[in-house]
């Protein structure tokens, strides 16, 4: 479980739309395409119509009961990306209807907590390759602001998809961070600062993973701890099965204020 990985910084998440295409550059060898999908079919956890290329709607999972017991950092939509083009804006509402209920939900146990008893502070997070329409969508969603029970986050792989997909993401008003994985050449993260937490990792889980510089990851950890932004490395190696996750003698496991897994 992603609670109990100390790689991930998520505690859970919840799939209730799951597929996606393979995009950029580091899309190529797929983790959730080319292991996790054809497993969980195999397993009957995901109906047989789930194919590359297309979004499946798992309607059971559309549903406030299956999220409430997540609690921590709750990946939305992990196995795929809500923003896809092919994902209809009905669709995303639906999603973020259910997250804000439930949210809406958490928030009111906390006014009426006992005195003493800490709070819910369970954040949902999205992060996505297609930046901007994730950043038109929750603009058009919520145009005071991206809710604090929410953070968005972009994928970036190299300094040209950095320039291209951040942008977007400082046009976010709201938590942002950076998803650096897999890290395929160095970033410059300068005329990015604006963000509130920065993510890196290597390219893990075949024969063939794009090995990681050291030194475009120290790049990455001097920019953000100059400026006091939490920093979190997922792994530095190429295997996932005997994960690599130090840098310089020291795991790097930082997390913005209100980010408990």
């Amino acid at each position: 479980m992603a609670k109990h990985n100390p790689g991930d910084i998520l505690t859970s998440d919840w799939n209730p739309v799951v597929g996606c295409q393979r995009y950029s550059a580091g899309c190529r060898d797929c983790w959730w395409l080319d292991g996790i999908m054809p497993w969980q079919i195999r397993l009957g956890n995901l109906p047989k119509i789930v194919v590359e290329g297309q979004p499946t709607d798992v309607e059971a999972r559309f549903d406030p009961a299956k999220l409430r017991p997540k609690k921590g950092i709750v990946g939305v939509v992990q196995h795929g990306d809500l923003f896809w083009d092919k994902v209809p804006d009905a669709t995303i509402d639906r999603v973020l209807d259910i997250v804000d209920e439930v949210a809406a939900e958490r928030e009111a146990r906390n006014r009426r907590r006992q005195e003493g008893r800490p709070l819910d502070t369970t954040k949902y997070v999205l992060w996505s390759k297609r930046a901007e329409r994730m950043a038109d969508t929750m603009a058009r969603r919520y145009p005071k602001g991206v809710p604090a029970h929410l953070a968005c986050g972009v994928s970036i792989e190299n300094q040209a998809l950095a320039d291209e997909r951040l942008p977007h993401l400082l046009r976010m008003q709201g938590r942002r961070f950076v998803m650096i994985e897999p890290m395929l050449g160095p970033i410059d993260l300068a005329a990015y600062a604006a963000v509130d937490w920065v993510v890196l990792g290597s390219e893990t889980g075949t024969d063939r993973a794009r090995p990681m510089d050291l030194d475009w990851a120290r790049t990455v950890r001097d920019f953000a701890v100059a400026r006091f932004i939490p920093f979190f490395v997922k792994q530095v190696g190429p295997s996932h099965k005997s994960p690599v996750r130090t840098l310089d003698g020291r795991t790097w496991d930082e997390f913005p204020d209100g980010f408990v897994k």
